[in-house]
C-alpha cells in the first residue's frame, strides 16, 4: 500500500491510497471461507460449495466490500497519525480519478479530497471593549406590567358594540365572483379576531364599533394580515391551499367579548402569587413586580452580552475556508437539506455557523473547557426548565421529575452531544469575558430597546 497526498493549498489536499493485492487478498480470502461454511448452493448441501463457485458467484462483492474498507481505514488512520484537522469528511476526489474498477484488475487507486481547517490564533484582550447594559427598571416599566396583569387575570364580559381590543367572535364563508356562498368552499367557519392587530386601517376601522350579528365581505388576506400559516389555522385547511382561496368572505358578528381590568386587592395578590406567599399591600406588590423586572432585564442584558460577543469573535478572527469543498460535502452528505440548486443561497449559514465554531473550540482550548458529566446535566436541566417556560409552564416539574427526564436522555448519544455543545459555548463566552473590557452603563428599559432595534438593523437581523 502507497498513501501520497496531492495538496492544492493550505485549506484543500487530496489523499491517494494505492492498494495492491498483497494489501486485500488475505481478508478476501478469509471472506469467501466464511461465505462457503454458510452459503446454500443448488446442487450442494450448505456449506459443501466448492471455494471456486463460491468465488464465482460472491468474489466480486466481498472484494468491492474489502478495497473499500481496507481503503476507508487506511484513511482515517493517515488523517489521526498526521494529525489533520479537517472540516466535515472526506469525500471522492473531484481532482484526481479514482480507479477502483474490480473487472480483471488486482490493483486500484481511491482518491479522497479533504477539506483542513485554518490555523487560528486567538486575537482577544482587554484592548477589546464591549458595552455591558444595566437596564434601569422606572415606574413606567412597573406600571405598564401591572397593567398587562391585571387584563390577564382580569374578567371577560359580554359586551353590544366592539372597541378596538375586543374579542370578535365570527363565522366566516368564503364568496364567489357573484358574491354568495361559494359552492364547495369554506362555509360558516368560526373564527375570533382583534381589530387593533389588523394591519390594513381601513378594515380595522370597519370592525370597530360593529354590533352582533353584523354582516359585511372582507379580504381574507387582509383580515389576517397575510398571514398564510393563521389563515390556514383559522380556515383548517391545508397552508399549501391558501393561494387557491377567493379572497372575498361573508364575515357574520357572533359574539363579542371584552376582558375588564382586574382589581387590585387581596384576591387578585392570591390568584398572581399564589395562596401561600402573596404580598401583604399595593407597595410591597409594586416591589415583587420591579424585583422580577430587574432579573428579567439582568437576563436580557446577558443575553445581549452574548450577542455582542459572537460579533467580536467574529470579527476579531475572519478567515479563509475550504469552501468548495464544504458545499460539495454538503451536498454529498445532506440531500434532504442541500442540493446544487440551492447550495450557494443555504451555504452563508453553515458557513457563518462552522466560522463561530472554529473560534469557539480555540476559546475552549486556550481556557481549558472540557465539560464533565455534571456539567452536560446541569445544562440539560436549564435547556428543560427553558423548554417548560417556552410552552407557558409557570409551575415547574419538581427535581424527581426532572432527574428522571434528564436521566434517560442521557443514553442519547446526540443528546449529550448536544448538551456538551451548549456547555462549551457558554463557558467559552463567559471565558471571552474574562479576557476583554466590559464597560458597564445605566440605561433605560426604552433606551436599551432602541439601541438593540438600531444593532438589528443595521446588521439585517
Amino acid at each position: 500500500m502507497n498513501i501520497s497526498i496531492d495538496k492544492l493549498d493550505d485549506l484543500n489536499t487530496t489523499v491517494i491510497i494505492d492498494l495492491e493485492k498483497q494489501d486485500y487478498e488475505e481478508n478476501v480470502e478469509k471472506e469467501l471461507r466464511k461465505v462457503q461454511k454458510n452459503v446454500a448452493v443448488k446442487g450442494f448441501r450448505p456449506g459443501k460449495a466448492p471455494l471456486g463457485m463460491v468465488k464465482k458467484l460472491y468474489g466480486r462483492s466481498i472484494l468491492a466490500d474489502e478495497i473499500q474498507k481496507k481503503a476507508s481505514d487506511a484513511l482515517n488512520e493517515y488523517i489521526q497519525e498526521n494529525k489533520l484537522d479537517i472540516l466535515g469528511y472526506p469525500i471522492s476526489s473531484e481532482r484526481v480519478p479514482s480507479d477502483i474498477d474490480i473487472e480483471g484488475k488486482e490493483n486500484f487507486k481511491f482518491a479522497f479530497d479533504l477539506g483542513l481547517a485554518p490555523a487560528l490564533e486567538l486575537n482577544i484582550s482587554a484592548k477589546d471593549k464591549l458595552t455591558n447594559f444595566q437596564i434601569e427598571v422606572g415606574e413606567k416599566e412597573i406600571d405598564e406590567d401591572i397593567e398587562y396583569a391585571r387584563k390577564r387575570y382580569g374578567k371577560m364580559e359580554d359586551v353590544e358594540v366592539s372597541e378596538a381590543e375586543d374579542i370578535i367572535y365570527c363565522n366566516l364563508t368564503e364568496l364567489n365572483d357573484e358574491g354568495v356562498a361559494f359552492e364547495g368552499g369554506i362555509a360558516e367557519k368560526p373564527a375570533s379576531l382583534v381589530a387593533n392587530l389588523i394591519e390594513d386601517a381601513a378594515l380595522k376601522q370597519t370592525l370597530i364599533g360593529v354590533s352582533k350579528a353584523a354582516k359585511f365581505q372582507v379580504n381574507i388576506f387582509q383580515l389576517f394580515n397575510n398571514n398564510d400559516t393563521v389563515i390556514s389555522n383559522t380556515l383548517g385547511i391545508q397552508k399549501e391551499g391558501v393561494k387557491d382561496l377567493n379572497m372575498n368572505f361573508e364575515l357574520v358578528v357572533t359574539d363579542i367579548k371584552r376582558r375588564t381590568m382586574a382589581e387590585i386587592n387581596e384576591d387578585y395578590y392570591k390568584e398572581v402569587f399564589g395562596p401561600e406567599d402573596f404580598p401583604a399591600n399595593e407597595e410591597e406588590y409594586r416591589a415583587r413586580i420591579k424585583s422580577n423586572l430587574e432579573n428579567y432585564y439582568k437576563n436580557e442584558s446577558d443575553l445581549w452580552l452574548d450577542h455582542e460577543i459572537g460579533h467580536l469573535i467574529l470579527d476579531k478572527h475572519q478567515m479563509q475556508l475550504p469552501d468548495e469543498f464544504l458545499k460539495r460535502w454538503l451536498v454529498a452528505t445532506k440531500p434532504e437539506q442541500y442540493n446544487a440548486e440551492d447550495i450557494e443561497e443555504k451555504y452563508a449559514q453553515e458557513r457563518a455557523a462552522l466560522h463561530r465554531r472554529l473560534v469557539v473550540d480555540k476559546i475552549a482550548e486556550a481556557a481549558n473547557i472540557e465539560p464533565t458529566e455534571a456539567d452536560i446535566r446541569e445544562e440539560a436541566r436549564i435547556y428543560y426548565m427553558g423548554l417548560y417556560r417556552q410552552y407557558g409552564l409557570t409551575m415547574m416539574p419538581d427535581d424527581n421529575f426532572l432527574d428522571n427526564t434528564i436521566n434517560q436522555r442521557m443514553g442519547e448519544r446526540e443528546f449529550v452531544q448536544q448538551m456538551a455543545d451548549r456547555v462549551i459555548y457558554r463557558k467559552a463566552y463567559d471565558a471571552v469575558k474574562n479576557m476583554i473590557t466590559l464597560e458597564p452603563i445605566k440605561i433605560s428599559v426604552e433606551d436599551y430597546f432602541k439601541h438593540v432595534n438600531s444593532h438589528k438593523h443595521e446588521h439585517a437581523e
